[in-house]
């Protein structure tokens, strides 16, 4: 099993939790004021989004592309400062349930996330994490 932090824990949760319910204010809680990161919404735009001003055009497009999204973790793994996640996305668009597997590498700082990326693959998101498996398959 692999190990994680209980800061990487607390962050994870709690972001799912806001992710979930919608909670804007409280998802902004574990991000850092000067957070990078890109999205598989809006990659074809190819657009880093950038600090708290980004989030919240992160958070508006993920609304208006789904009528309802929900975010389940399956693996999570790393300590400070960077972490792992595969997660399981589940969506209705158009009245039309759809599912998405993903992987996101993040790294994060006293409690705040500061960078993420989602992927479509482990082994892209082990990359960029710098996470391997002991024999550096990844």
């Amino acid at each position: 099993m692999p190990e994680v932090s209980d800061e990487l824990r607390t962050i994870t949760e709690t972001a799912l939790t806001a992710l979930n319910s919608g909670d804007l204010a409280t998802f902004l809680t574990v991000v850092a004021d000067d957070v990078e990161f890109t999205s598989m919404i809006a990659e074809v735009e190819g657009q880093t989004f950038r600090g708290h001003e980004g989030v919240r055009s992160w958070w508006s497009s993920v609304a208006g592309a789904f009528q309802e999204v929900r975010w389940e973790l399956l693996e999570l793994e790393g300590s400070s400062p960077r972490g792992l996640a595969k997660l399981r996305a589940v969506a209705h668009v158009g009245g039309v349930e759809v599912e998405q597997m993903v992987w996101q590498a993040a790294s994060f700082c006293d409690g705040k996330l500061d960078w993420w990326a989602f992927f479509r693959d482990e082994h892209a998101a082990r990359a960029a994490a710098g996470l391997w498996t002991t024999d550096g398959t990844g």
